[in-house]
């Protein structure tokens, strides 16, 4: 009876693990609090040092995946080219930085805001 007791309990703490591990990410605002990310100079973001961090690189994959989708639906929705709408989400992002994060200034060097 323990035994059963015991092993539902297991499983159900694994599947809470397993299904909850976006709890375990980190956010985008944390990783530029922490300066591990920041906003590159072609709209993306990127990592500010290189790491071995999953979790980071798997921030980075999803914010530019979803950056990328919106860029190409804005430049096909106005008419205009891509290279244009990331410069111009370069500069708002550059604009809406906080005060101790980093961005890539213009000749590719990280820097804080």
């Amino acid at each position: 009876m323990k035994y059963n007791y015991f092993n539902a309990i297991l499983i159900s703490c694994c599947l809470i693990l397993f299904c909850s591990h976006s709890v375990f990410a980190i956010t985008l605002q944390q990783a530029k609090q922490q300066g591990l990310v920041g906003e590159a100079k072609n709209g993306f973001i990127a990592a500010v040092k290189p790491s071995n961090n999953t979790a980071v690189t798997h921030l980075i994959n999803t914010v530019n995946k979803h950056r990328k989708e919106t860029f190409q639906t804005i430049s096909q929705s106005h008419d205009l080219p891509l290279n244009i709408i990331k410069q111009r989400a370069y500069h708002k992002a550059i604009e809406k930085t906080q005060v101790g994060n980093f961005y890539q200034n213009n000749q590719g060097s990280w820097q804080k805001k």
